[in-house]
């Protein structure tokens, strides 16, 4: 997915999420949109489970984020605005080249004089600067290697602040008259300084390097103009170098550029000529022009443009694939499946305490076909005994839990929930499903009780009871248990009344969790 179709998307996220209510786009504009987006798309025959999307699931998402954002925009043109503020401040390439240029021409009459030091700045220190420059890129590029997540954050640390500050005074006026979009747009905008992060700091490096480049050619142009109209004479000084050296200093200098222009390096007596002397100063400075500007495109312009050039690829693979937010793809998830267009979808089931039959497991089945849009494979990942949350909890904290599309904790009505227990396998699932964008969902299954209960009325207040039971356990741990007897569930059959809904609900509530 493009970064700028990312953007789009994560723009719609921020209002589904953020505006329950639909005041921002209502329930039902979303509802349309989404139908809309997924007609004539073929069917996604693989869940999302991985870190990135299928084509036909991106295309969806993107699509239903054009539609709505049509409709939003018409209506609030703010939104417009936010979004060309998250792609970046238009005119600070160009301000800022433009002032490279103006330095670099600034520079070349910085001495006031007609005297070109072939020693000193300008021009041995703009050589000077940017091999320091190549040191330091060279040091960060070994550095990303080691801490990739570090490597140059500055650069994009300061813009970042900036694109807060600047959003914050957009919606400034927004907030006085539309607070739902306000809010959605704030979080959107936080959202997305993270996500961009990467691109700005490609972009700023990227601009560095032209910038460098523009202030060494401004500094070229300012020579050759001035050497229009006025006499320039170079020479050098020095307390402490003699002829001698500073002939081979020039041999290192010059040398790449007397070899490409055919223009003869002075030999070590005229060197000793060149030195500055009242009231000789020098030589004419024609020839050293010539060089210091071949010298300059072979130290600055050529290493600078190679620079640029290997910013902009990695600039245009960084945008062309970002990297999706950690919670990208469960929200991705909940809107594919209302479409009915997901297949192979898979749910990893982790039973504790308890050993479901056949049927409870084709009941399971059922239900989260039902609950989550498509087909649905479950596979029982572990069967935890009674006692073994601790050595399960630190398999799972060194080996980090499979991919699937839902995770299910299936645990039986018949026991009692104890927070020791079972409160510690799901507190240890929970962290085992941080980052993840999918939650866990706590199922119950009725089954076994309500067969060793039978049909006595009498018996159901007990049923309840512990069914009320395990809720409010559940609850507490900060989780949303499902309670169901699965072994009565068969495909586009609901007998608990409402289950499928159940489900889908606790799993959104986890996932957001």
């Amino acid at each position: 997915m493009h970064e700028s179709a990312l953007r789009s998307v994560l723009l719609i996220r921020s209002i589904d999420e953020g505006d329950k209510s639909g005041q921002v786009l209502t329930l039902e504009e979303r509802s349309e949109a989404t139908l809309a987006a997924a007609k004539g798309v073929p069917t996604i025959a693989s869940g999302l489970t991985g870190p990135s999307l299928p084509a036909a699931a991106e295309s969806i998402l993107v699509r239903r984020a054009e539609l709505l954002l049509a409709k939003l925009r018409a209506r609030s043109p703010v939104v417009d605005r936010v979004i060309d503020l998250a792609d970046g401040v238009s005119w600070l390439a160009p301000a800022v080249l433009a002032v490279a240029f103006v330095l670099g021409v600034g520079v070349s009459a910085l001495n006031g004089s007609q005297r070109i030091d072939i020693l000193a700045f300008p021009v041995f220190g703009l050589l000077l600067w940017n091999f320091v420059v190549y040191i330091a890129l060279i040091a960060l590029a070994v550095r990303a290697r080691r801490k990739p997540q570090t490597a140059g954050a500055r650069l994009s640390g300061f813009y970042a602040r900036v694109l807060r500050g600047r959003a914050q005074a957009l919606l400034k006026d927004t907030a006085r008259f539309n607070v739902p979009l306000t809010e959605v747009l704030q979080s959107f905008a936080s959202e997305w300084v993270t996500v961009a992060r990467p691109s700005w700091q490609l972009r700023t490096t990227r601009l560095l390097h032209m910038a460098a480049l523009v202030l060494a050619f401004g500094c070229i142009v300012g020579l050759y103009v001035r050497g229009l109209v006025l006499r320039y004479d170079a020479g050098w000084e020095s307390t402490f170098l003699d002829a001698s050296q500073v002939r081979a200093l020039m041999g290192i200098i010059y040398g790449p550029a007397s070899a490409l222009t055919g223009i003869s390096l002075p030999t070590e007596a005229e060197v000793e000529g060149l030195r500055w002397k009242d009231p000789v100063y020098g030589a004419p400075a024609a020839d050293f022009i010539h060089l210091i500007s071949v010298t300059v495109a072979l130290y600055i312009g050529i290493p600078r443009l190679i620079a640029w050039i290997v910013c902009t690829l990695q600039l245009w693979q960084q945008r062309r694939l970002p990297q999706l937010p950690a919670s990208f793809i469960g929200y991705a998830r909940k809107i594919l499946v209302q479409t009915g267009r997901v297949s192979g979808l898979r749910a990893h089931v982790y039973t504790y305490a308890y050993e479901p039959s056949p049927d409870v497991i084709a009941g399971l089945t059922a239900l989260l076909a039902e609950a989550l849009g498509g087909e649905v494979k479950c596979e029982v990942r572990a069967a935890i005994g009674y006692g073994e949350e601790d050595d399960f909890a630190d398999r799972i904290a060194r080996e980090p839990l499979a991919h699937a599309d839902c995770y299910v904790l299936l645990m039986s009505l018949a026991s009692t929930p104890e927070s020791e227990n079972h409160g510690a396998l799901i507190n240890a699932l929970k962290r085992g499903l941080q980052g993840r964008g999918t939650g866990l969902l706590v199922l119950i299954d009725e089954s076994p009780y309500a067969a060793r209960l039978g049909d006595d009325p009498a018996l159901a207040p007990r049923r309840a009871e512990r069914a009320r039971s395990w809720r409010d356990f559940v609850t507490q741990l900060g989780d949303t248990p499902c309670i169901a007897e699965l072994r009565m569930l068969r495909p586009g059959v609901d007998a608990s009344g409402g289950a499928s809904r159940e489900v889908r609900a606790a799993l959104q509530r986890a996932e957001q969790a």
